[in-house]
């Protein structure tokens, strides 16, 4: 590629994360789900994101009205939830807290913490997946440790594991395969092996990408996430850099603000894969 190519291009990627910041300034705190799939918490990221790449404070300001206004909408009754609730929200605030956007007294997550513990312990779950389900409540914890809440809360989501882990369907039990690859990597909890261990005995490793993450693949963004999810949990290896992403076509807008279909999604993906400002970290959360 040539040096006026690459101008060219790098010139298109910035009028289109243009574009992208407008059009979330104009529906961003518009948006109802404060949650982090397809909510304020997934604009925040992009925008944090998109001012260390151009230094624009007002950019900075606008995440940090919408940080304000996520904590404005969630209570002690909100949904645990991953897509759209408290367990995707407290998980993508510490990626924010991890990455040095945002700075956090140290009680900033005790009511995350309190509704995360009942959620866990005490209420119903619907299932073992990631957005709806019990894994999600697990991601959430595994960014709480190395606390003994998080400790108690993620050997119980394990014990439950355990106990029905036969019982799982396929695409569930991707989700837990991925939940406990994540534990493993991160914590010192001996049971992850035996159960890392009778899932590979379930021949997930030999799982094609095409059955797993179904709930990425409806959309651009979503099917480059897919590839770079398939890679790390199960050829085991991370991508050096994204293929070629499409031109944005704001005559075919996407469907929503958010990380996953949205707007967000779209600007993460230029500041990443075109101008390689942003590494791929954030799409761990999804």
């Amino acid at each position: 590629m040539t040096a006026n190519m690459v101008q060219n291009n790098s010139t298109t990627t910035e009028k289109h994360l243009r574009q992208i910041a407008d059009m979330l300034m104009l529906n961003g705190t518009l948006t109802n789900c404060p949650g982090l799939i397809h909510g304020k918490t997934g604009i925040a990221i992009f925008f944090f994101h998109y001012f260390q790449h151009t230094g624009n404070a007002l950019l900075e300001d606008y995440a940090y009205d919408l940080i304000n206004e996520i904590q404005a909408q969630i209570h002690i009754s909100s949904s645990a939830d991953y897509e759209t609730g408290i367990s995707g929200i407290g998980a993508g605030m510490d990626y924010l807290i991890r990455n040095n956007f945002l700075q956090a007294d140290d009680d900033f997550f005790d009511d995350f913490d309190q509704r995360m513990y009942r959620a866990v312990m005490y209420d119903p779950w619907q299932d073992f997946s990631l957005y709806d389900g019990l894994m999600g409540y697990g991601r959430y914890w595994i960014s709480r440790l190395p606390s003994m809440q998080a400790r108690e809360c993620l050997l119980c989501i394990a014990g439950k594991i355990e106990e029905k882990l036969f019982e799982i369907p396929i695409q569930e039990q991707i989700d837990v395969y991925c939940f406990l690859r994540d534990l493993y990597e991160k914590s010192d909890f001996n049971v992850c092996i035996g159960l890392l261990e009778q899932c590979q005995k379930m021949d997930l490793q030999s799982t094609d990408i095409n059955r797993c993450f179904l709930r990425l693949r409806n959309s651009a963004i979503g099917n480059m996430i897919c590839l770079y999810q398939y890679n790390r949990y199960f050829n085991q290896k991370q991508p050096d850099k994204m293929k070629q992403i499409s031109d944005l076509d704001m005559e075919k807008s996407p469907v929503s603000m958010g990380l996953l279909t949205g707007y967000a999604g779209e600007g993460m993906l230029r500041l990443s894969a075109a101008l390689n400002q942003t590494n791929m970290s954030w799409m761990q959360l999804l």
